[in-house]
């Protein structure tokens, strides 16, 4: 009997090897669209994640950049060279904070054609622009454009020329100007005071040679008082009285301690200072307070010492040493003239920063009509004050002692 015979069963793929194929296959067609829609995205400019080199879109041979970050400074520049300013001719500084400060000189010719083509220009930019003209004694034009992008100001532009001679025919001579030493100032005016003046008459005949109108504080009590008070009201410069009075945690600068005025005193002892400190300062214009958180705070004190200047015909400077101080408010309540600081032009341990005090002081004066900054004597200051005090017409304020911006 013949036996069946065995034959070798075929193999055949389980429903795993089924599902290991799909899913590869699955995989790779998911890979290729993902790679296909990104490139399609590419192609219209939309976000896409891989790295497609920019020639790859169609037409496009060149790699496309971000536009470049405006830049002031650069506009000013291109504008002055597409109208003929030599490189040579133009000047740029510019401050921590940004602000920038170019300036050149040209023709009045050459300012005619250039500013209406540069304020077209600025406009189209957004920059606001405010322009000031003014002549000076030299008998040159000084030109300030002041530059304000996003409601702050960015800098200045100022352009100088010469002005033309003209030859006047020969008139009735006109009654000179009365004089007024005392005439009140009232459009973007700046004060500079220098603190802790009466030890150093080289410093004060630096500041004497800047041939600007400067206030000097004196400490009466210092070993030239009555030397520098005389050489700088001989010299056209104001005095007044810088006096020491009493500071929070009993601080007392170096050379402020000599004749210090404190809230435990009575009111004969504070007199007797004051009047002391008047005798040898008589020619003393007005008063401010060398340190004195402590003693501004106190109504008390405040009410003797602004009493002593009204009987006296004196003004007062409120250094404002404490947000605390009430002596300014005190002083316009007693109708006493009265004037507050409002910059410290070298408060910064970083000294290099006087500039930018500087400019922030003139910045300030065109705001709000007027403003007033005080210095010590610091090498730092005093090469500050050279360059930019004499230039103060530049940035569109005029210079004046402290009497020509009291309030009554």
């Amino acid at each position: 009997m013949d036996l069946p015979r065995r034959t070798k069963a075929k193999a055949t793929p389980g429903p795993r090897s089924h599902l290991f194929v799909q899913a590869a296959t699955l995989t790779f067609l998911a890979l290729i669209s993902a790679v296909w829609l990104d490139y399609l995205n590419f192609e219209q400019q939309k976000i896409s994640y891989l790295p497609w080199p920019a020639a790859a879109r169609t037409g496009e041979t060149t790699i496309s950049r971000s536009p470049a970050t405006f830049s002031l400074s650069e506009f000013l520049r291109q504008q002055l060279a597409e109208h003929g300013f030599p490189p040579e001719a133009i000047t740029e500084e510019k401050t921590d904070e940004g602000l920038i400060y170019i300036s050149a000189r040209t023709t009045a010719r050459n300012y005619r054609k250039f500013k209406d083509d540069l304020l077209s220009a600025l406009k189209k930019k957004k920059i606001k622009t405010g322009l000031k003209e003014e002549k000076t004694g030299a008998g040159e034009m000084v030109a300030t454009f002041e530059l304000r992008q996003s409601s702050r100001t960015r800098g200045w532009l100022v352009l100088r020329y010469p002005l033309p001679v003209q030859v006047r025919k020969a008139t009735r001579p006109e009654a000179p100007p009365e004089s007024a030493p005392d005439r009140k100032v009232s459009d973007r005016v700046v004060a500079v005071v220098i603190d802790d003046m009466g030890e150093d008459l080289n410093f004060l005949r630096e500041l004497i040679n800047l041939k600007v109108p400067l206030t000097v504080a004196i400490l009466p009590e210092s070993s030239l008082a009555r030397e520098s008070a005389e050489l700088a009201e001989k010299n056209g410069l104001e005095v007044i009285i810088h006096l020491p009075l009493e500071a929070f945690n009993n601080h007392v600068s170096s050379g402020g301690a000599e004749g210090l005025i404190t809230t435990s005193m009575s009111p004969q002892d504070v007199r007797s200072i004051l009047e002391r400190d008047l005798s040898l300062l008589p020619r003393a214009r007005g008063l401010n307070n060398h340190m004195g958180s402590k003693a501004t705070s106190s109504e008390a004190l405040m009410e003797i010492i602004i009493s002593f200047l009204k009987e006296k015909g004196l003004y007062f400077l409120d250094s404002k040493t404490s947000p605390r101080s009430v002596a300014y408010e005190l002083a316009l309540k007693k109708k006493v003239p009265a004037a507050a600081r409002n910059i410290f032009l070298d408060a910064d341990e970083d000294r290099s920063r006087v500039k930018d005090r500087l400019l922030e002081l003139f910045n300030l004066a065109k705001k709000n009509g007027q403003a007033i900054g005080i210095g010590h004597p610091f090498p730092e200051t005093l090469e500050a004050l050279k360059t930019y005090l004499p230039r103060a017409a530049e940035f569109g304020v005029q210079l004046a002692p402290v009497s020509a911006l009291v309030k009554y």
